[in-house]
């Protein structure tokens, strides 16, 4: 869906306090460098990374990100068995741009009063703009809400437990009152013309199933720590609250004790298409590029070239003319000037190749608007195996941090896969399309499907002797392989951006989880 012409006239700092472009501190603390990435599980086969690339001060923002990942040699990952297509084939890149950083009870503020006056304008491509971009905004705090309360519930801090009971009750009372505000601004909807008024419900029904869930989730949080009576009530209120105003309004998306399989499937697939819609606001569309095409083409003419220039050369130095007597010296001589020709224009592309590998990234991502014109940045990319003894040193030393013996590394020998991207950000483009955005997020994700296919079984039973009965035991020991991932990510030359480590541990039956490495 093509980004509305509007854009340029969208809410300003004055009218959108709090959510502006100085916000973009807040994706990098004192404004030095960008927000650290976050690994997380996406499914069995897959890992999945948030990167918000920043914007600076300057009309273009450069950042650079390096990733290392160390695979055990057993899963038999090289050059010769996982070429450049098939790395890139798992590894996918999604891009869009970064809401603002706010809680509900700042959307609550400024930004709905802005949604409010927009929708009196009554422009109605607008305002279904502005109503996507606000549930986006929704979405983003109810899920950091979440990020940063469950852990401390299900901690063992009693301290940092009853501070989390407080946060529950705000965060609770902040839902109701922005659900309570937001419902008396989208009644504005429904006197502007299509699409506007289907907008709304789909908006509302959105996000009061983002309430529904964020106040489920914290009461059965709440019921496990366990809580006092009073705030897991209210956890649980806020939940059937939203259920019955769905219900009530005629919305979709209401479920039931003892809902069928069926219906729980259409539960899913209506939150799926409500995401979609409200998220997809945010896309942008990044367009493929081979930035080493024409030097390639022009080095290989050159091989070409010069092949053909022995082989002609190699026919002259035997002269223009044959008698009888000499035609099969001749032939001979052309047939092997041919295959030396053909073999040393080989020779010759597999050097430029090297040589252009070397000075031109991989490929390159060209990141416009969704289905628009505009350009907001671009994305240089490369991957490579490297060796060991290659390693930049301050890399081995984050790998080696929990080494208890340099032994290890014979011990458990590993393949280097290292991941390179650099990225220039068009601030100014990015303003002109939405002053409040302040970062570009990319959702990078690496399917692992290929790296599990030569693990052993998941499980094998081992035989143990207990040294104070004597007794012979017997037990289903799990194989799991560490995957260490090093990695960076900084403005361009930044000599002081730290490189962070996790480790994501696998089986042959997928992934079981990612452990951070300080």
């Amino acid at each position: 869906m093509a980004r509305p012409a509007y854009l340029s006239i969208a809410p300003t700092a004055t009218e959108s306090p709090g959510i502006t472009r100085d916000d973009a501190d807040r994706c990098a603390p004192g404004g030095v460098g960008p927000r650290a990435p976050v690994w997380k599980v996406h499914d069995r086969t897959h890992i999945e990374c948030g990167i918000d690339w920043a914007l600076g001060s300057d009309e273009a923002s450069e950042l650079e990100w390096d990733a290392y990942f160390f695979v055990p040699e057993s899963l038999r990952l090289d050059r010769r068995t996982y070429s450049k297509q098939d790395i890139y084939s798992d590894l996918r890149a999604y891009v869009r741009l970064a809401v603002p950083e706010a809680g509900l009870s700042e959307l609550a503020g400024a930004p709905l009063a802005a949604l409010a006056r927009i929708l009196l304008e009554g422009d109605p491509g607008r305002a279904v703009y502005e109503m996507r971009f606000f549930a986006s905004c929704v979405r983003a705090a109810s899920a950091r809400a979440r990020k940063d309360i469950l852990p401390r519930l299900d901690g063992s801090d009693d301290v940092a437990r009853a501070a989390a009971f407080a946060d529950v009750a705000k965060l609770v009372e902040d839902s109701a009152h922005l659900v309570q505000g937001l419902r008396e601004v989208l009644r504005r909807a429904g006197e502007l013309p299509d699409p506007a008024p289907a907008a709304a419900r789909w908006v509302d029904e959105d996000i009061s199933r983002m309430i529904e869930t964020l106040g489920g989730e914290l009461a059965v949080a709440l019921q496990r720590a366990p809580a006092p009576r009073a705030v897991r009530q209210a956890a649980e209120e806020l939940a059937a609250r939203e259920a019955r105003h769905r219900r009530d309004a005629g919305l979709s998306g209401v479920a039931w004790a003892g809902i069928d399989k069926n219906d729980i499937e259409h539960l899913e697939f209506r939150r799926h298409v409500l995401k979609r819609f409200t998220a997809s606001v945010l896309w942008l569309t990044p367009k493929l590029e081979d930035p080493s095409r024409w030097a390639v083409h022009l080095l290989y003419a050159l091989a070409a070239g010069v092949a053909m220039a022995f082989a002609v050369i190699a026919a002259l130095w035997n002269g223009l003319e044959a008698d009888t007597g000499g035609l099969f010296v001749w032939g001979t001589i052309a047939v092997l000037a041919y295959m030396a020709k053909d073999r040393m224009k080989a020779f010759l592309q597999q050097v430029f190749s090297k040589v252009v590998s070397k000075r031109y990234p991989d490929r390159r991502w060209v990141v416009h608007e969704a289905d628009g014109d505009r350009v907001l940045g671009r994305v240089d990319e490369r991957v490579d195996f490297v060796r060991f003894e290659r390693l930049p040193k301050d890399v081995l030393a984050v790998r080696r941090a929990t080494r208890e013996h340099p032994l290890e590394e014979q011990a458990r020998p590993e393949t280097v896969l290292w991941h390179r991207k650099d990225v220039t950000l068009h601030s100014d483009a990015i303003v002109q399309t939405d002053p409040r955005v302040h970062a570009m997020r990319e959702i990078l994700r690496l399917d692992l499907r290929r790296w599990l296919a030569h693990t052993d079984d998941p499980k094998r039973r081992i035989v143990f002797a207990d040294p104070e009965t004597g007794e012979v035991c017997s037990a289903m020991a799990p194989r799991v392989y560490n995957i260490g991932i090093v990695y960076r990510l900084r403005r361009n030359g930044d000599p002081t951006a730290p490189w962070h480590r996790v480790r994501v541990v696998v089986t042959r039956k997928g992934i079981r989880r990612i452990d951070p490495i300080s």
